[in-house]
Parts: C-alpha cells; sequence; structure tokens
C-alpha cells in the first residue's frame, strides 16, 4: 500500500481541521469535520476526539465554556507580553528562553527556527546559546537556553531594570517582534500595568480552579488566558510568572502554576514545606461565639453527631469532643483535620490541611483556634481518625451563634435517630436485647455479622476480637 492509500490518522485528521479554521468555532462543528476525514466505526468517536483535546495533541484549545475551541495560533496572535531584563542579560545581551518565553513558544519548533524582529519588522541576527544557571554538584555547571541578541541590545542602549516587550507575529512559525522599553517609561504607566496584573492573575485562578489536577502547565494555559483577557494586544502588564508570583492564592513552581497551599511530597520532606497554617489567631469577637457543626461519617452519612464549639477552643478540643462522640480512643492514634475549599463554581473540592493531632492533643496545627479559620455557614472540614484505617467524617458548619451562659463547651448537642439491631443470642432465648458488639471471628467465620450484646459478649465470645457498634 503507498503512502497516499493509506487512513489519515485521527490526530492527523485534527490538525487538518485545525489548521482551516478562522476564528472560535462550536466543538460540535469541529468534531463532525473531523469525522468527515477521519470515518471511524467507534461506539463513540467523539469520545476519543474531546480525549485527544483534552491531553493538547493538537495546537488547539477548548475555552472555558466547554462547547468552543480556538486554534493556539489565532488565540495568541497579536498577543503581546513583557520581559524584565536582570543584569546578566542587559549587560550581556541575551534573553533566557525560560521563563521568559514559557507559554508563547510552539513546543513543535526547534529554537533555532524562532526568529525576531524589531519594530519595523526587520529580522535580528538572533543566536541560541547555552548559558550557566547554576551547578548540578562541585564542579558540574547547569546550562540553559537563551537567545543571544547582542548587537541589537546594544544599539538600543539597553539597561538592567528595562524590558523588552514581545508581540507574537506569527506563533505557528515562532515569529516575535520586540521593543526596548527604559524602566523610565515604564513607571509612567503603573496604575495601568496594575490593572492588567489584576485581571491576568484573576484568570489565572479561574483556570486554574477548573484543572483537573489542581495544577495549570503553562504552554496550555497562556492561549486560553490570552483568549479571556479584554485587550490581549494592547499595552502589556508584567510577565505572568511575577504575577502569578505576587498573588497569594497561587505560586509558580518552574514547572507548574498551583495553589500557594499546595506542595508536593518531595517539598515537603526537602524544604520543610507544608501546607499546615503556621500561626493562626481568633478575632476577639468571634473568642466567644459557637459554632454548631454537624459531623457525620463519610460513608454512613445517617451516623452523625451534632457539637457545639466556641471560637477561642482549638481544633485540639474539636479532635476530643470527636473522640468521644463517635466513640475513638483517646490513648492511640493519630487524626487530622482538612479544610475543604470549592473550587470555582464548579462541584469540585479541594483539600488544605489544617493539623495532625496526637491523643493527648498535640501537634501540628492542633493548637489553631475554631474562630481563626476564616469559616462561614456551609462550609466543611474534613476529619479523619485513624492514619491506617482512615476512618473519614465530614463536618459541616450550620451556624455561628451566641454562647449560653454557664454553659461548657465543646459539647454534643444532638445526634442521629439511633436504628437498633439486636443480639442474636438473646434473640434465640426469646428475648430482645440491643446489641452494642460484632464479633469480628464469628463473623469471618459464618461470613455475615453476628451481633451480641455486652453480656453474651462476655459469656459466649470473650477471647474472639469484637468491634463496638455505634448507634
Amino acid at each position: 500500500m503507498s503512502n497516499q492509500e493509506k487512513p489519515i490518522t485521527l490526530s492527523e485528521a485534527m490538525a487538518q481541521v485545525t489548521a482551516r479554521l478562522d476564528g472560535p468555532t462550536p466543538l460540535d462543528e469541529f468534531i463532525r469535520q473531523v469525522l468527515e476525514l477521519w470515518p471511524s466505526k467507534a461506539k463513540n468517536p467523539a469520545a476519543s476526539i474531546r480525549q485527544r483535546l483534552r491531553d493538547r495533541d493538537v495546537p488547539i484549545i477548548t475555552l472555558p465554556d466547554g462547547k468552543t475551541v480556538l486554534p493556539i495560533a489565532l488565540s495568541l496572535k497579536g498577543a503581546r507580553f513583557r520581559i524584565p531584563l536582570s543584569r546578566r542579560e542587559a549587560r550581556r545581551g541575551f534573553l533566557l528562553v525560560s521563563p521568559n518565553f514559557d507559554g508563547f513558544l510552539n513546543r513543535q519548533l526547534s529554537l533555532e527556527e524562532v526568529q525576531m524582529f524589531d519594530e519595523r519588522g526587520r529580522p535580528l541576527p538572533t543566536r541560541v546559546i547555552q548559558v550557566r544557571q547554576g551547578y548540578l554538584g562541585p564542579s558540574i555547571p547547569y546550562r540553559v537556553p537563551a537567545f543571544r541578541l547582542t548587537s541589537w541590545f546594544h544599539k538600543q542602549g539597553v539597561r538592567r531594570e528595562d524590558s523588552i516587550l514581545v508581540t507574537v507575529e506569527d506563533w505557528q512559525r515562532g515569529h516575535f517582534r520586540l521593543k526596548h522599553e527604559p524602566a523610565r517609561e515604564r513607571r509612567q504607566h503603573q496604575e495601568e500595568i496594575a490593572q492588567k496584573n489584576r485581571e491576568m492573575a484573576d484568570l489565572f485562578f479561574e483556570v486554574l480552579e477548573a484543572a483537573y489536577n489542581e495544577q495549570i502547565l503553562p504552554w496550555q494555559a497562556i492561549p486560553t488566558i490570552y483568549t479571556l483577557m479584554t485587550d490581549p494586544r494592547g499595552y502589556p502588564g508584567d510577565h505572568w510568572t511575577q504575577v502569578v508570583e505576587q498573588d497569594p492564592r497561587m505560586r509558580w513552581t518552574g514547572h507548574a502554576v498551583t495553589y500557594s497551599d499546595r506542595f508536593s511530597l518531595l517539598e515537603q520532606m526537602l524544604l520543610g514545606k507544608t501546607s499546615i497554617p503556621q500561626e493562626r489567631s481568633c478575632p476577639p469577637e468571634l473568642a466567644r461565639k459557637v459554632y454548631r457543626f454537624k459531623a457525620a461519617f463519610r460513608r454512613r452519612r445517617g451516623l452523625w453527631r451534632r457539637i457545639e464549639i466556641q471560637g477561642e477552643q482549638t481544633l485540639a478540643d474539636l479532635d476530643a469532643i470527636l473522640r468521644d462522640a463517635f466513640e475513638h480512643d483517646h490513648w492511640d492514634h493519630l487524626s487530622g483535620f482538612w479544610r475543604q475549599l470549592r473550587r470555582g463554581k464548579s462541584k469540585r473540592f479541594r483539600q488544605v490541611k489544617l493539623a495532625t493531632v496526637d491523643p493527648f492533643g498535640e501537634g501540628e496545627g492542633a493548637d489553631l483556634p475554631i474562630g481563626g479559620l476564616g469559616l462561614q455557614p456551609g462550609d466543611q472540614l474534613e476529619y479523619v481518625y485513624d492514619f491506617g484505617d482512615w476512618v473519614e467524617h465530614v463536618l459541616t458548619l450550620e451556624e455561628i451563634i451566641e454562647s449560653e451562659p454557664g454553659a461548657d463547651y465543646p459539647r454534643v448537642v444532638g445526634r442521629n435517630r439511633p436504628r437498633y439491631r439486636y443480639c442474636e443470642s438473646c434473640k434465640a432465648e426469646g428475648s430482645k436485647t440491643v446489641a452494642t458488639w460484632i464479633c469480628v471471628e464469628c463473623s469471618n467465620a459464618e461470613q455475615r455479622e453476628v451481633l451480641v450484646c455486652e453480656d453474651c459478649l462476655t459469656d459466649y465470645h470473650e477471647e474472639h476480637y469484637a468491634d463496638p457498634i455505634l448507634y
């Protein structure tokens, strides 16, 4: 079979359709055009196309509405961004590829294919070089790529703290137009830059909230963000890495943008990073307020307790009352609290760790006051008892009320209506006694739950392992 007779692949069909789009296109129309080129006998071929879009196998983005697609080449056409110059870049006449061009380069191109132009559209002599960025070991230099523009820098009189304003002329071919902006000119646009920065930060956070795995890669996020900006081709704000680093909600890891309180296991082990707040105080007006929670097992929502605790009391105090309320022990096993934060307007949540509490009320974050967590009615915490068995509870804040004179807090003020189960040994003898234990050994042997009361556990199952029943 000749090359011309080979059937077209899905990636080739998507690339061809993408190349002929001239603007935002309904997703359904894009799928229809792809299937015209790529006939498939699959039960749901559209699902394969949507998955390729999610994986970004072709240079096209899906807008946040989930119903519209746009080629990256169009989304970044004419987009402008700022490169702040370091002393070394200004003095030696080069621009680091990363992070300066992160998110704006066509990853299908080699760096040698990238071309730079001046304000009038004249090609600039550019060479890709490797510059030392540090050391991997005692005598092993770490080098990174950069675009060398020495002659143009000297001609422009570029200095430290100046900026290079970059316009994406042709994303597909890697063409960029450069303009030198002295630091004094930038200072005349402080208010405009601050406004652009706020818009970009909010858009980054919006895209992050919608991201599946709580992080976004620049080459995926930048085209979407520039599509959503009100004036992506106008005077630019700061570089997106600076905008993210200055926003308390997010951080740039050098690889991805993620939440400021989210750290990998490697960062926690090597750098001592933690998502647990190190210091939190309770506002005086909330110290005596009472926080009423409904606490329930995550997998048995019908088994719940209503708990009241004052704002000045701590997560260690909340842990203690929860152990009492759900009959967890006070002499063994760790527990932990996580804050449940809704991601944007979706039904998805992410978790921020608040505390780890040992049976003696100690631990990182254990002394955080309830009133200092910034909780509002409707907010949720996750409480886990025993990190081995991982017994999960959901705590929903129902209301914040005034305290009752003379009342002792924390306290249990309500519980589910019990659905009692009965001891089968007593039932066999004609009596009805509430079962308080499950004999684990007999249950395993008989492949069913064997329920017994306190007396029968002592009389017939004394040497057996048993679990208490909570109602």
